[in-house]
């Protein structure tokens, strides 16, 4: 899990403003809607970043990563894709989530 630990980190630092990847691959994942898993909420630096791979590699597979720009802090998720808004939508709302993420438009839609 280093390797793959070391490799988001490097993801992030040259995507500040965002990113979505499948792992162990880190192919990116590039259609469809993301929303994220209540259980990896708020999770930031080092140890937000092991607890996100833990959960992911258990789960769906999916690494999140963001940057707030009210705090400016990043932060990281585990993530679920869906082909669908409204099946994004109503696992998003299950998940306390304030929004999901449409990687076509890249944009956020607050929910």
């Amino acid at each position: 899990m280093t390797h793959l630990f070391e490799a988001i980190k490097q993801i992030a630092k040259e995507n500040p403003d965002g990113f979505t990847v499948k792992i162990p691959s880190l192919e990116w994942v590039i259609d469809g809607y993301i929303a994220a898993y209540l259980e990896t909420q708020n999770c930031f630096g080092d140890e937000g970043l092991l607890r996100v791979l833990e959960h992911a590699s258990k789960h769906d597979k999916i690494v999140g990563g963001w940057k707030n720009k009210d705090n400016k802090q990043f932060y990281f998720d585990s993530d679920k894709q869906f082909p669908g808004k409204e099946d994004a939508i109503e696992f998003g709302r299950k998940q306390k989530q304030i929004a999901i993420f449409d990687l076509q438009t890249f944009r956020e839609i607050r929910l």
